[in-house]
């Protein structure tokens, strides 16, 4: 049976109580999420830049806590889902292509992890892409449409300095920076997770 078909049959096997965990998991995750972001944004634009991998640090053990604990095909995708469309609603920030940009990262993420058997390394390098996405999804909107955006932003109440500083860095070096902190922390989280975890569950590589 290749990959594809055991992962459409775990996915027919879920019992309510993996979604009511994830559920809980994706919503606390969201709250962490947006709280580390409101707080960076307060600070500094460039501290703000690098969020997700704060994020990832400290919440990349409920990440690999849910694969593990779940163990089928998807947790981890609707996990992501979850919690981006929590973040996105309660920050006010539903913009589609950022949404769509972590999700399908997050579902070609697991699709390879899911191959690997939700190995350690798997893991970690899809958990990091996906920091890296939340980086490249919030940019594109200075990336492809930065006049549109900019009038918005002056409609708002964001003066020419603020937004001048927003712009400079969310492209160039700076998005390049914050995708590879990122990603890097995306890594950091589940290893952590892994030192944290191993207690917990015997199998954990």
């Amino acid at each position: 049976m290749n990959s594809y078909s055991e992962g459409v049959k775990d996915m027919k096997n879920w019992k309510i109580g993996e979604f009511v965990l994830i559920g809980l998991l994706a919503a606390i995750y969201g709250a962490v999420t947006l709280g580390i972001g409101m707080i960076t944004a307060m600070i500094h634009p460039l501290l703000h830049l690098f969020s997700p991998a704060i994020v990832s640090a400290l919440m990349g053990t409920v990440v690999l806590f849910v694969i593990k604990k779940v163990g089928k095909f998807g947790s981890l995708s609707l996990f992501i889902g979850v919690s981006i469309c929590l973040f996105a609603g309660l920050s006010g920030m539903m913009y589609v292509p950022l949404i769509l940009t972590v999700i399908l990262t997050s579902l070609l993420a697991e699709a390879a992890a899911y191959k690997l058997h939700y190995n350690i390394p798997a893991v970690a390098i899809g958990y990091g892409l996906i920091q890296a996405a939340y980086i490249f999804g919030g940019c594109i909107p200075v990336l492809f449409f930065l006049e549109q955006n900019m009038q918005h932003w002056k409609d708002a109440g964001m003066d020419a300095q603020t937004i001048e500083g927003f712009v400079r860095h969310s492209t160039g070096r700076f998005l390049v920076l914050g995708m590879t902190v990122s990603f890097t922390g995306g890594i950091v989280g589940v290893l952590l997770g892994k030192l944290i975890l191993k207690k917990h569950f015997k199998d954990l590589r």
